[in-house]
C-alpha cells in the first residue's frame, strides 16, 4: 500500500496538470474577438516596454513594489529609506546593503533595474 500511494499521487498530479493546460488552452469566442480588435503594438512600443528600466535612485516605493519580483511595499519602503539615509545606489548590486534583500532577489530583478 505504501508503494502504491506515491504512484497514485504522481498520477493525480499529472492529471491535474493536464486539466490545467486544457482549460487554459480553451478560449471563448468573445476573448478571440477582443484580441482581434485590440490594436497591435508597433515594434517601437514593444522595444520601449522591454528596455524601460526602473531607476532605483528615483523610483517611488509603489513603483518598486509593483515591478520588482519578491519585493513588497515594506521592502520597497526600506529601499527608499536606505537611499535617503546613505545616498544614491552606485550599482544595482548595492541593493544587497538593504536589510532583507539578498543576491537572489537582485538576480531576479537585475534586468529591469538601473541606477541612471
Amino acid at each position: 500500500m505504501t508503494k502504491i500511494l506515491p504512484q497514485i499521487r504522481l498520477y493525480f498530479s499529472y492529471l491535474m496538470l493536464a486539466l490545467a493546460f486544457a482549460f487554459t488552452a480553451m478560449e471563448s469566442p468573445i476573448g478571440i474577438a477582443e484580441e482581434a480588435s485590440a490594436p497591435a503594438a508597433t515594434p517601437e512600443q514593444a522595444s520601449q516596454t522591454q528596455t524601460q528600466k526602473i531607476n532605483i535612485n528615483t523610483a517611488d516605493a509603489k513603483t518598486l513594489a509593483e515591478n520588482m519580483k519578491g519585493i513588497g511595499i515594506k521592502k520597497a519602503q526600506a529601499i527608499i529609506e536606505y537611499r535617503e539615509a546613505f545616498g544614491p545606489f552606485l550599482t544595482v548590486e548595492d541593493l544587497a546593503s538593504v536589510k532583507g534583500i539578498g543576491e537572489k532577489t537582485i538576480a531576479k530583478n537585475v534586468a529591469i533595474l538601473s541606477v541612471e
